[in-house]
């Protein structure tokens, strides 16, 4: 659990009593306690209020907040307020503020526009969190701390230049050695002295391509996004070091925006945070094994352990361009989503929606009509009642088959370059095949290249582009001890410093293969290609892997232009294991089939065969197995049980054999 001084699934969300006077803050207490909430988030963005000038600390607001909340047990999850500078502070000390990717210095406003270099910066958030953390590390309330909220932006000013500099300084030792490693003889890059080496702007190496930059030295620009990953955790470790002197057995985390967010390699964080934390925030019709796999992604940081669900909508969000509304019964079902798969904590952005501000129109628990009587109320009511008698499922561990290796380095190098086709996208390969993964009902994790794939029976690296020898040795032997290894065009293509492994991709997994790509033909989306493969046709596009065998078998065949006939997917035998090759970006139907294929012939089996559009995951404690099953389709569903009885949690009901399920409902069986 997440802290054994409060072992319930939390219930709560932000809340900011700084805005509202006292009257509504004693109408808020009650309401809560209407609605089951028993966690709030405090002190976000209250930096101007708990420190108004640079000498000046104030915490007692928030001291009688803490002390009412906890005298109606409510507990505290407390966040430093480091996320937004106040304007006394950038005022005084520019240099805070961070430079964007066109060379343009930030002015004061907003949110995430510091430097994470700035050791001025450093220096208050460190200050503050350690206040914080002296003043109230005796509060009984306090059960969490939340550090800053939602790290966003690079910086590209003199002092992240100089800190650069000083980076590779140390990784590489000799600009001789930087040169010869970022092949800077190239389009003569060549640096004579470290302070020539630029940050990457639209000014010097970076330019605009369809829908991001990329840069003519993609060697510097990962290099570059490698150490911002460092510098901005750094930003976060200055404060959680501050807290951990004065409350050490408190908790300490940061909510990760968005899972599946570009700009920070969350396998980095995740070694210094004490359990993960994200904001989930699902798109409209968005596919649910999306949303299934950034919760299998956050929980696969920490190795399968529970994360908390900082963050989430009772009913929509404002920053999209549209912002619809969860449908009734929506809210509900995401949440025991979340639970499904890892998180225990269920934790709502906002718990009182604000009256001004640029999100004065983002959903909240309590909403601009003042009342509980409202539809999402009674909703969030509802699921606080639900959850005071799933103490059971806390302290449960998902149980998988089948694993997705995500690589954020990979994702970086391939895209931050000239590639064949500037639409095949990394995530999209991602999300096609652990949506695959997820149909099975095997079980998906979401694993790093750091950690353990000898537990998966099947394992999948979709555009794993970046495949060093140590990476390539580890996937041989998991291969050669059994397992069974799913890998995809563009992959293996670059080592570690971003060069082409010579000899034909890929790479150093040529012979795990049993064949090499000798070149990659590229065509506009619209022109489609066809793979002839399991005595039916499927729709490919966007790259095409032009294959030589060496002992692979051929399963799937190109249909049409000069590789008309030439292998397209491959099996191979490699130890006691096996590895299939899919040499172009293919349709999900294709992936499907494959998956459905490798399911068969590798003697894998789900305990419980999902319907269309239902998502079953399975978790286990000690002797007692739960199965969740969520009904994301739009139309009723039956699905076989396997033999036993089982006990729905939410609502008693026993059942044998099958269930109905109407759409968008929850199931949590426990087998008796």
């Amino acid at each position: 659990m997440i802290n054994p001084k409060l072992p319930v699934i939390w219930y709560g969300g932000d809340y900011y009593p700084e805005q509202w006077d006292e009257e509504t803050f004693e109408r808020d207490i009650r309401m809560f306690k209407e609605a089951g909430i028993n966690v709030v988030t405090l002190g976000v963005f209250s930096w101007s209020l708990i420190q108004p000038d640079e000498n000046t600390y104030d915490f007692s607001f928030f001291e009688k907040v803490m002390d009412r909340l906890y005298k109606e047990g409510i507990y505290v999850c407390l966040a430093t307020p480091t996320s937004a500078p106040p304007h006394w502070m950038t005022q005084k000390y520019p240099e805070i503020l961070l430079t964007d990717v066109n060379g343009v210095k930030r002015e004061k406003g907003g949110r995430q526009n510091f430097c994470p270099n700035s050791e001025k910066y450093r220096y208050f958030a460190r200050n503050i969190a350690e206040k914080l953390a002296e003043h109230f590390k005796d509060h009984p309330a306090l059960v969490l701390w939340h550090v800053n909220n939602e790290y966003l932006n690079y910086c590209y000013c003199d002092i992240c230049r100089g800190k650069f500099q000083n980076w590779l300084k140390e990784k590489y030792g000799t600009l001789d050695e930087l040169n010869r490693r970022w092949n800077t003889r190239f389009w003569s890059q060549t640096f004579t002295a470290w302070e020539e080496i630029p940050v990457p702007t639209t000014r010097s190496v970076l330019f605009w391509r369809k829908d991001r930059y990329q840069s003519v030295l993609p060697e510097l620009y990962l290099d570059y996004r490698r150490f911002m990953t460092q510098s901005m955790l750094e930003c976060f470790l200055e404060e959680y070091r501050a807290i951990k002197k004065h409350t050490p057995d408190i908790p300490v985390t940061t909510n990760l925006i968005a899972a599946t967010f570009k700009e920070w390699n969350y396998f980095e964080w995740a070694k210094h945070m004490d359990v993960a934390a994200w904001d989930n925030y699902p798109g409209y019709r968005e596919d649910f094994s999306v949303i299934s796999l950034r919760h299998s992604l956050i929980r696969g940081l920490k190795e399968g352990q529970p994360f908390v669900l900082m963050e989430q909508s009772p009913s929509q969000a404002c920053w999209r361009w549209y912002n619809p509304q969860k449908r009734p019964g929506e809210m509900r079902l995401w949440c025991y989503h979340g639970l499904a798969h890892g998180a225990e904590t269920l934790m709502f952005f906002q718990l009182r929606q604000s009256r001004g501000g640029v999100e004065k129109f983002h959903g909240a628990v309590i909403t601009h009509v003042d009342s509980t009587k409202t539809r999402v109320f009674q909703e969030v009511k509802r699921v606080g009642e639900e959850i005071k008698s799933l103490s059971d499922i806390l302290d449960t561990r998902v149980v998988s088959q089948t694993a997705l290796l995500f690589d954020w380095e990979s994702w970086w190098a391939m895209e931050d370059t000239l590639t064949p086709n500037i639409d095949f996208r990394h995530l999209d390969e991602v999300q096609k095949y652990f949506k695959a993964l997820v149909k099975t009902g095997l079980g998906a994790d979401v694993v790093g290249k750091d950690q353990d794939f000898k537990k998966y029976r099947l394992l999948v690296a979709p555009a794993l582009y970046i495949v060093g020898k140590d990476l390539a040795q580890k996937l041989k032997d998991y291969v050669s001890d059994g397992g069974v290894l799913v890998l995809t065009t563009m992959s293996g293509i670059v080592d570690e410093d971003n060069q082409v492994v010579l000899g034909g991709y890929p790479g150093y997994l040529r012979d795990l293969v049993g064949g090499y790509v000798e070149e990659i033909d590229a065509l506009p989306p619209e022109e489609k290609n066809e793979i002839l493969m399991f005595g039916r046709s499927y729709e490919c596009s966007l790259v095409f892997d032009y294959i030589k065998t060496t002992t692979a078998e051929v399963l799937g065949r190109f249909r049409k232009d000069y590789y008309a006939n030439e292998p397209a997917v491959l099996r191979n035998n490699y130890g006691k294991g096996w590895v299939y090759y899919v040499g172009s970006s293919v349709s999900f139907d294709l992936v499907w089939d494959l998956v459905k294929f490798i399911e068969k012939e590798h003697g894998l089996r789900a305990d419980i065969t999902p319907a269309d559009g239902v998502e079953v995951v399975k978790k286990v404690k000690g002797e007692k197995t739960f199965y969740f099953l969520f009904n994301h389709s739009g139309e009723r569903r039956t699905v076989d049980l396997p033999e036993g009885k089982f006990k729905d949690m939410l609502t008693g009901a026993l059942y044998e054999k099958r269930v109905e399920m109407p759409p968008l409902d929850v199931l949590i069986l426990l087998k008796e």
